[in-house]
């Protein structure tokens, strides 16, 4: 009959390990597979208590991942402490199987789970790294005596399986760093460096995107072009540094000008700035241009080198409504044009090209 009893255990041990080894091989997301170990674990063998701890070297601590608790218990998922506190923590650094068969004998027991009278810990170790820590406690004395060899035997079996699970964890957190890296290079390629508007990439991208649209559309799309009168004289005269400071500042007041506005601006080039007005019929894109120059010569920045005394911009806008599959470069030819018009009648001034 002791015999019948021992093989039966023996085909109960070799049926959780088989269950285990496949949850191991059918998941690798830590929590899920930890937890799916526990409930295993529990609904063979009934213990009160179990848990996998995950060692964190980086922080000196280990956390839990999952848990199992038929009693009130201050452990749950998420659960840290420092590596060398209570059981778990002296089993995660030190790496030995810790097999308390009374825990009022043990000085670094710590009583997370009220009545705790027998605890079992055994490090889950990959070539000679403790990656986690199995833990079981009960209320009764001695109760996993016997138990030693096979919770030994389920660490070893899963070892690697967390391993494998750390590392595409890892993969994934340095995919997530290199994605968000990416998109803030990609963010900064599509700024002009000096004025933190967008770019003249940016500008040829909307430019194309919104003339395709207008013209599937069959409606209205405006161009402005705005050029800071005299910069060579103000570069020249103030010194190169001032005149960063000058189209900062100008970007600035035409970013502030057309906020609430269907407009795009972007830095076209040099001291040239362009603004993209999707939908939008010429009258409305000139007045804008005048509020834009009004604006501009409102702030009074200091030119002692140019005529007016005051840095000041030219204007030139166009409005056309593009014939589907079309290119730009009509339309900003006109936008030029104006812009030259603006020029040659003066400076300080805005034209317009239908």
């Amino acid at each position: 009959m002791h015999q019948d009893d021992s093989g039966r255990d023996t085909l109960r041990q070799l049926s959780v390990l088989n269950r285990i080894a496949r949850i191991a091989l059918e998941d690798l997301d830590l929590g899920p597979m930890l937890q799916r170990i526990v409930d295993t674990l529990h609904d063979e063998f009934g213990w009160e208590f179990i848990a996998f701890a995950r060692v964190d070297r980086e922080r000196g601590e280990f956390c839990c991942e999952a848990v199992y608790s038929e009693v009130p218990t201050a452990i749950a998922v998420g659960y840290r402490r420092a590596l060398g506190s209570g059981v778990v923590g002296e089993c995660a650094l030190t790496g030995r199987t810790l097999d308390i068969e009374d825990t009022s004998s043990h000085p670094n027991f710590i009583d997370t789970m009220p009545g705790t009278r027998s605890e079992l810990c055994v490090p889950i170790v990959h070539r000679g790294e403790v990656l986690a820590v199995l833990n079981v406690e009960s209320q009764a004395p001695g109760a996993f005596r016997g138990q030693r060899a096979l919770l030994e035997t389920v660490a070893d079996q899963i070892a690697g399986a967390i391993r494998a699970a750390n590392l595409v964890a890892a993969l994934q957190r340095a995919n997530e760093e290199l994605r968000d890296a990416y998109a803030i290079v990609e963010s900064l390629s599509e700024l002009d460096s000096l004025t933190r508007i967008p770019n003249r990439r940016s500008f040829d991208a909307w430019f194309a995107q919104a003339h395709a649209d207008a013209g599937a559309s069959a409606s209205p799309l405006s161009l402005v072009l705005a050029d800071v009168d005299d910069f060579k004289a103000y570069n020249d005269g103030y010194g190169h540094l001032a005149g960063d400071d000058c189209l900062r500042l100008v970007a600035a007041i035409l970013k502030e000008t057309i906020a609430g506005s269907t407009g795009r601006l972007a830095r076209y080039g040099g001291e040239e700035f362009a603004i993209i007005l999707p939908g939008t019929a010429l009258e409305q894109a000139h007045a804008l241009a005048e509020r834009v120059r009004e604006a501009v010569q409102a702030c009074a920045i200091e030119h002692r080198h140019a005529q007016a005394g005051l840095v000041t911009i030219s204007v030139g806008a166009a409005c056309a409504v593009p014939a589907a599959g079309s290119a730009t470069d009509a339309l900003f030819a006109r936008a030029d044009r104006a812009l030259y018009e603006a020029k040659r009648a003066g400076r300080n001034r805005v034209a317009s090209a239908a």
